[in-house]
This record gives structure tokens, sequence and C-alpha cells, in this order.
């Protein structure tokens, strides 16, 4: 069912009953005299439309968020331009959102608030009809609203202009080529390699290939080449070929004064063991 009312043909009511309610209870066939108060009135307008009356609630809650989305100063729901059927489907979608119901019944539990158009603020004035824009309800209807393109929306075409600007990567500075190792960092990591390989101290390598020539200081830093470092490693070669040689002529010599000795201590032994049997 869908009642317009209109204040200026609204049949004269009691205290506290909005223009619209009286309307919509004159529509239903009540006597609009009897009526106390808006909590009576509420009462025998759903008593009337029984099943329907949480449809046509929803409608008036729906047609008054269109009028505060639009800016509007409606005093009828057919002053929207929207014919009955349509608000009846509005009111619909409304109600098949979950949590609409509820937080509807929520809204308007006093009766000042049902069966009439609001208005809508940050905070609810129930005396002065108009309602909290924060709730769910008013939530789901707005959005319902808006997607069915009965108003537009600045924010919701904001970010669809965002969404269709081609993302733009934030440019990054080419990363710069670390630089080359200084000269005697190398050295000291071939001469420990090598030491540690071949058994011989640090020290010992690097007075063969003259690393403790190179200038001590930890900020010079000397670039080596292919070929500077290919020299290098041919001298450590070299210097181990030559330490193993000469370590093996000492071993060579040391041998050979051992065995001399010796046969001289036999040689010395068997003289001394003769001369006492003589």
């Amino acid at each position: 069912m869908a009642v317009d009312t209109n204040p200026g043909t609204a049949p004269n009511t009691s205290a506290g009953l909005h223009p619209n309610q009286g309307s919509v209870a004159v529509e239903l066939g009540l006597d609009v005299t009897k009526f106390r108060s808006a909590v009576e009135a509420v009462e025998a307008i759903e008593s009337a439309l029984g099943k329907s009356a949480e449809e046509e609630c929803a409608r008036w809650f729906a047609i008054s968020a269109l009028r505060y989305l639009r800016k509007e100063k409606w005093a009828a729901p057919n002053d929207s331009g929207l014919d009955d059927e349509r608000q009846n489907s509005l009111a619909r979608d409304c109600l098949a959102v979950e949590g609409f119901s509820s937080s509807l019944r929520t809204v308007t539990k006093d009766a000042r608030s049902k069966f009439r158009l609001v208005n809508f603020a940050s905070s609810k004035k129930i005396e002065r009809g108009v309602l909290a824009t924060g709730t769910k309800a008013y939530k789901i209807a707005a959005h319902v609203i808006v997607e069915a393109g009965l108003v537009e929306q600045k924010e919701k075409k904001a970010s669809n202009k965002t969404k269709s600007e081609p993302k733009t990567e934030p440019k990054t500075e080419p990363k710069k080529k670390s630089q080359r190792p200084e000269l005697k960092e190398i050295e000291k990591t071939v001469v420990g390699r090598r030491a540690k390989r071949r058994g011989y101290s640090e020290d010992e390598i690097v007075k063969v290939v003259g690393v403790s020539e190179v200038p001590s200081d930890k900020n010079q830093a000397l670039p080596m080449s292919k070929e500077e470092f290919a020299d290098l490693d041919a001298a450590l070669s070299k210097s181990d070929t030559e330490i193993i040689q000469q370590s093996w002529g000492d071993q060579q010599n040391e041998d050979r004064w051992s065995r001399i000795l010796g046969l001289l201590a036999g040689v010395g032994f068997f003289v001394f063991i003769a001369l006492l049997f003589l």
C-alpha cells in the first residue's frame, strides 16, 4: 500500500499526530478523531495493514532518505517523482539487505517516527522528526538508493576517477654499482685462503708477496684489474713452491747429518768395546 499525504489536504488530527500519519489512517478508513496520540494512531495503522506494515514503514523511511540525499523538501512521497510501484520496490530492496529490518525497528521505535517523512542529521531529535545518519538502516537505504541510480554520489565519482587513472610507479634511481674492493682486502683474502689450506702462517705469505708494502691507510682505495689479480695469484703459487722446495731441502740436510752422526756414534761404540777387552 502506498499512501500519499499532503499537509495541505491532510485531515485534522489530534496533538502529536503528524499529518502524514493522519492521511495514512484516513486512507485505511480509520477515524483519526479517536486518536489521542501518535502511539494510538500507529498501533491502529499497523493493525489495519497487517503483514504489509513493515514494508509500508520501510517505504516512508526510504523516501525520507531519498529526500535528504537530494536535499529536497517534499511534503509527500509522490513529490519524489516515483510512482507507487517504484516506491514499494525501493522499500523491498532495503528489506532484502540483512540487518535493515532489525535496525529499522530500532530507529522507528518511537511512534512519532513511523509512517511519515522524517529528516536526518548526525544526531537524532525525535521531537523534531529528525533521525541519525549513523544508523545501519539509513546507511543501507542510502546505499540502495545510490545503487538504483536515484541520486549521484560525489564520493563514488571520485573513487571511480581514481580507479580509471593509470597507476604510476614511483621512480627509483638506478642502483649504483658497488665499488671494487680495496687491494689490501683482496690480498688478505687470498693470503688467508692459502695459509689455511697449506699450513703456512699468514705473515710468511704476506712477507713473500710483499703485501706489507701496501699503504695501511684504510681510506685509500686501490683498484685491482684482472691482470693484477692473476699476477698476484701466480706470485702466491710461486712463493708456495719455493717455500716447499726450501723446506724439503732443509729436511734432506737434516736427514743427511742424522745418518752421519748415527754412523759416527756406532763406530765410537765399537771402538769403546774393543778397548775394554784389549
